[in-house]
């Protein structure tokens, strides 16, 4: 350490020395001082650096030499979840022939950003952040330090999610989207797409008022709204017309069809809320709960030579198998 302190104060001295006037008007002595100053902190910060990655690598190590230490999993334990992008959507097909609509949501750059104990923070979370943010002007510095003290690029969108006490996980620690198995059932989080300023009709399906009889200009209206002098005013939270969409909605208990291992893509049968692009929170389901252990606390990654690139549920018709063709019987 005494001989990085002095590299660094001749390195801040020789820099300085060829700056033009700024520093110039400084005498030996107080550019003595700056240039200690500067050593100082830098080497602080290179001793936090070499703690963290000491730690970390001696972590991952551990866990790579012993993994019967890693936590098992029970029911009713609590995994963190993951966030992800939609992508898109495409079908899929059953082994017996029914075609199923899929949304494609890919992991990209997850990891862990920070650890929330009971015994500090009054409960047991993992602050999860995902894709990384390129344009570092646009990071406030106190979150730049946040994400440094994890070992991580500055991301785009986090979040945090509850889990287990045993279920905590090494900051910094990528997390990939063999975090779930084919066949498990999962809840997605995301934001509506925004309609605007939107009529009762589209709003909330109301049917309208009739097309003739008397009716003019109020074809679309919603009609009464509550009654006169009792009670004398509108009851709170009366349907009418507003804006409509730009809210997080959870859409429960999506199928996870297909897993693709090398680009890190969740099949999930059905709709999720959001546009393309949309930041998708994922997490196990609560009303269809895990049947069998799943990777607990997250999928580590040891050896990906042996795990096939796609990963299918039991019932999902896979491209390799072939055509599908059935044989109608004759009576």
């Amino acid at each position: 350490m005494a001989s990085f302190f002095a590299n660094c104060v001749s390195n801040v001295t020789a820099v300085a020395s060829h700056l033009p006037d700024l520093f110039r008007h400084l005498s030996s002595h107080n550019m003595n001082i700056l240039a200690r100053t500067v050593a100082r902190t830098l080497a602080s910060q290179a001793t936090e650096m070499a703690k963290t990655t000491n730690a970390t690598q001696s972590q991952e190590s551990q866990s790579e030499q012993n993994p019967s230490e890693w936590p098992t999993w029970k029911p009713g334990s609590k995994r963190t979840g993951l966030i992800g992008i939609k992508l898109g959507m495409m079908p899929m097909w059953m082994k017996n022939g029914t075609r199923v609509p899929v949304t494609l949501i890919r992991i990209q750059e997850c990891n862990v950003i920070h650890n929330k104990t009971k015994a500090k923070d009054g409960y047991d979370a993992v602050q999860v952040g995902a894709v990384d943010r390129h344009k570092i002007l646009r990071v406030r510095r106190a979150q730049l330090g946040h994400f440094a003290r994890a070992g991580v690029n500055a991301k785009r969108k986090v979040w945090e999610f509850m889990v287990s006490p045993d279920a905590l996980i090494l900051r910094g620690t990528p997390l990939f989207a063999m975090h779930f198995t084919p066949g498990q059932y999962v809840d997605v989080k995301a934001k509506t797409i925004g309609k605007g300023f939107q009529g009762v009709m589209k709003k909330h399906g109301m049917k309208g008022q009739p097309a003739t009889h008397g009716v003019s200009l109020t074809h679309r209206k919603m009609g009464a709204t509550g009654g006169g002098q009792e009670p004398g005013r509108i009851w709170p939270g009366k349907k009418m017309a507003g804006r409509m969409g730009n809210k997080y909605h959870t859409t429960k208990n999506l199928l996870v069809m297909r897993v693709n291992t090398k680009y890190n893509i969740l099949y999930v049968k059905g709709a999720v809320p959001g546009h393309k692009n949309q930041f998708i929170r994922i997490t196990d389901a609560i009303f269809k709960p895990l049947q069998k252990a799943p990777p607990y606390p997250t999928y580590f990654r040891q050896n990906d030579k042996d795990i096939a690139e796609d990963l299918f549920a039991p019932d999902v018709h896979k491209p390799s198998d072939g055509t599908l063709e059935f044989v109608t019987s004759k009576k």
